[in-house]
């Protein structure tokens, strides 16, 4: 084909597209360009990127918007990172305001409202995990300072022999945990530790935390060669530690395995300012349609940790919300490929653990479930659900009885669905027989 021919099929071609608009004859000639697939259009209806025109619209899946800057950017080149409080913007990759902290990126001025702040090394920390020093302004390490009980501030460079016992100790037992984000990555077993015969590979892990360090010896290095676990220190729970369990197969009795040998931790008493996130994936599935097939089960969920949902950092929200906001610091965060329930609280010992395993798995083998079918069998005597709560944690009827009708009145207002009078009548008449058989 000759060069005319080539540029009026391509002409002809660009209208038939919609690139080129109809009346582009009453441009000049300079107004129309080549679009990034050889397409022509209008310049006003393009943008210009290292030297190449897209169609704003119609080349829509080249380009992301900054947010910040507020003009077009290539998608490769663009990055989402968290402002104030927390919330989500889509800026350029080389943007001088952006902080990378632990794989996601923060813009500078707002590292606080995301619980992180800038040392006076100019190390990113977790203000949990950081030391605010009023009399230098500043932000430090907690092994670079000391708490004057005088005074009730933190303060810079506190010599060793001021430490006494206890401090000295203390610190040993520090020194026995990686620092916080500075262990090896947690390991994954959901592919190698696989089920034959399950349709799907889900993904299940936890956050251990406690108040104190344990009172027995061990091993970072050999916790993590054994289980795939991390010991990390977090200074929300400043004299204690972070454990952070791999990512388990849900459904592989090589997962009772591994959590049997993190027991001892699990048992530990203090459990001040300590939280349990859980990390829940099911192959194939991307965070929003995962949390959508859990909607009927959030609130019974939310019912259990009722009194965390006006926490800032586990905020209870509708599932809509919850996609929309996709904010860091809700009560069920979006990761992409898992979902994380910041809303759980802290374990209280190695039974908890179990309870939560179960508890996953029968979410896990009854997804897409609406709410009022959660709670039919929550109080149906026969199923695996009114078992476990009832062998475990709820075991008290008044107690049982409350978490049902906290979950009514929390679906109420968080719920997909909300319950029929006819519905929550006869819930109110089965909870009534329960007690009498009871």
């Amino acid at each position: 084909m000759n060069t005319l021919s080539h540029f009026i099929s391509t002409m002809k071609q660009s209208i038939k597209d919609g690139y080129l608009r109809g009346d582009w004859h009453d441009y000049e000639k300079e107004d129309i360009v080549a679009t990034v697939d050889g397409l022509y259009a209008v310049k006003e209806d393009c943008v210009e990127l290292d030297d190449t025109w897209y169609h704003k619209d119609l080349d829509a899946e080249y380009l992301s918007w900054d947010d910040i800057n507020d003009e077009h950017i290539l998608s490769e080149e663009s990055v989402t990172c968290y402002g104030r409080r927390g919330r989500e913007f889509v800026t350029h990759q080389d943007n001088d305001e952006l902080v990378s902290f632990r794989g996601d990126y923060y813009l500078e001025d707002y590292l606080e409202d995301n619980e992180l702040c800038r040392l006076r090394s100019g190390d990113i920390y977790r203000t949990d995990d950081a030391c605010w020093v009023e009399s230098e302004s500043e932000w430090y390490d907690p092994d670079d300072c000391y708490y004057w009980e005088s005074d009730g501030e933190y303060h810079p460079d506190r010599e060793d022999d001021e430490d006494d016992e206890e401090e000295s100790s203390r610190r040993q037992k520090k020194d026995s945990l990686w620092g916080y984000s500075q262990g090896p990555t947690e390991k994954a077993y959901v592919y190698e530790d696989a089920v034959e015969g399950m349709p799907h590979q889900f993904g299940f892990g936890m956050e251990i935390e406690k108040g104190d360090m344990p009172d027995f010896d061990f091993d970072k290095q050999e916790i993590y060669d054994k289980t795939g676990a991390v010991m990390e220190r977090d200074s929300s729970v400043s004299n204690g530690f972070e454990l952070k369990t791999p990512v388990y197969n849900l459904f592989s009795p090589k997962t009772e395995e591994r959590l049997a040998l993190l027991k001892d931790f699990a048992d530990v008493d203090n459990v001040s300012n300590a939280g349990g996130h859980i990390g829940f994936s099911m192959e194939g599935k991307r965070d929003e349609e995962l949390l959508d097939m859990c909607a009927g089960w959030v609130p019974l969920i939310y019912s259990m940790y009722k009194k965390r949902l006006d926490n800032h950092y586990c905020s209870g929200k509708t599932i809509a919300k919850l996609k929309g906001d996709k904010e860091k610091f809700q009560s069920i965060n979006l990761r992409g490929n898992y979902i994380e329930f910041r809303v759980i609280a802290s374990v209280k010992t190695y039974n908890t653990v179990l309870f939560r395993l179960k508890f996953f798995r029968l979410m896990a083998s009854n997804l897409n479930r609406n709410f009022a079918s959660v709670i039919g069998m929550a109080i149906n005597p026969s199923s695996d659900l009114y078992k476990l709560l009832r062998q475990d944690m709820y075991k008290d009827d008044k107690k049982f009885e409350r978490l049902i009708r906290d979950a009514i009145s929390i679906n109420t207002q968080f719920g997909n669905k909300k319950l029929t009078q006819k519905q929550i009548n006869k819930i109110t008449i089965k909870l009534t027989e329960l007690q009498l058989c009871a």
